[in-house]
């Protein structure tokens, strides 16, 4: 019977892994290196480290994670602290996730903590014991690196439900004005095409929609609670023209500015 051999357990190529534990307060620094071959996963479980990556800096308190891209020159730093704790993991993989390891790594804040440690202290393990079949060495880390890849997944839908938020926010009080939709992604740290498809995805319309909504939305307020002409309306809301306005209007409503100024007095 040929023995089956999960192609994703081969995709990573362990190399070592210590485990630090510098108890008392102690500072410690490791100074500037660089793996050529390998990259580099610290966790930290107690305490608080510093990286440099390059010219990027990166605080990573407990709980959290950074890979460090193979050949990129960094040094790390351990400053005094009640204890500081966690491992460093070298290892080598030619199809690790673009998102994890980028050319400008990002600090992972671990989803599952309790659950990642004893990968590693297995993995320690078999370090210290190793097995001419190493195959559980590939398994491990790449469960690693999957929990890793779920955080990361967490993280970033968490920070684009929050830019989308932010977003949403500038629109309904700047929708009087002229928002481009390249301006508009530049002021959030996007490009156009990201910004359409994160917006899309957690609100269910595109950028222009929901702008034209909060048009519509101040325009029907101050047709039922103001004498305001609509032609002045339609500045106020963000259109060049009267009649641009009036279109948009009866498209979105279904009804005209006039009438719906009529029915809305009669209601009230």
């Amino acid at each position: 019977m040929t023995e089956t051999i999960n192609p994703i357990s081969e995709t990573f190529l362990f190399h070592s892994i210590q485990h630090f534990s510098i108890p008392h307060g102690e500072p410690r620094y490791q100074p500037l290196h660089r793996h050529p071959d390998t990259a580099e996963l610290l966790l930290v479980t107690e305490g608080h480290v510093h990286c440099k990556i390059g010219t990027h800096s990166y605080s990573l308190p407990s709980g959290t994670a950074l890979f460090v891209p193979s050949g990129f020159w960094h040094e790390l730093d351990y400053p005094a602290a009640p204890k500081q704790s966690g491992y460093r993991l070298s290892f080598a993989s030619p199809h690790l996730k673009p998102d994890l390891v980028t050319d400008v790594p990002r600090v992972i804040q671990v989803d599952d903590l309790v659950g990642i440690i004893p990968l590693f202290a297995r993995l320690e393990q078999e370090n210290e014991q190793p097995h001419p079949n190493s195959r559980i060495t590939h398994h491990l880390i790449g469960l690693i690196s999957a929990l890793l890849d779920r955080s990361t997944d967490t993280q970033n839908s968490l920070d684009s439900r929050e830019t989308i938020r932010l977003v949403k926010h500038y629109m309904e009080e700047h929708h009087y004005r002229s928002l481009l939709l390249d301006d508009l992604a530049a002021k959030f740290a996007l490009n156009k095409y990201q910004l359409s498809r994160l917006f899309k995805q957690h609100t269910g319309m595109s950028p222009l929609q929901y702008l034209i909504s909060c048009r519509m939305e101040t325009a029907k307020q101050l047709l039922a609670t103001t004498e305001t002409a609509v032609a002045s309306i339609s500045f106020c809301v963000g259109y060049k023209s009267a009649t641009q306005f009036q279109a948009a209007f009866k498209k979105s409503v279904g009804t005209t500015p006039r009438l719906y100024r009529i029915a809305s007095t009669k209601e009230s």
